[in-house]
């Protein structure tokens, strides 16, 4: 286990080699992270992630990243993941995916 508890900031090293990343039912309210934490991510996947109410925006940044799935989560979450996508599409990143299941 990564981490234990409602915050959860990365420690400096990061997860460099880390390709998939599921957080699944925890208590998670606040997140802290950055690209460089999670340099090689390419899937991520939110389960019944209730209270936490954001991604971190440099999640988006991740330039591995492809796909990012919420299964029952909050909606403030679903859409600040919505948001984050928006942005990167802007910025040119066509291939991140999204997708919401209830």
């Amino acid at each position: 286990m990564a981490f234990k508890g409602r915050e959860w900031e990365p420690t400096e090293g990061g997860f460099h080699k880390l390709k998939f990343l599921l957080l699944a039912h925890l208590n998670l309210e606040h997140w802290r992270a950055d690209s460089f934490h999670f340099p090689s991510l390419q899937h991520l996947v939110m389960k019944g992630v209730l209270r936490l109410k954001e991604i971190p925006c440099g999640i988006g940044e991740i330039p591995t990243l492809q796909l990012i799935e919420l299964h029952n989560v909050d909606g403030s979450l679903v859409a600040s993941v919505k948001e984050m996508q928006e942005e990167q599409q802007d910025l040119g990143n066509e291939g991140l995916k999204v997708l919401i299941h209830k």
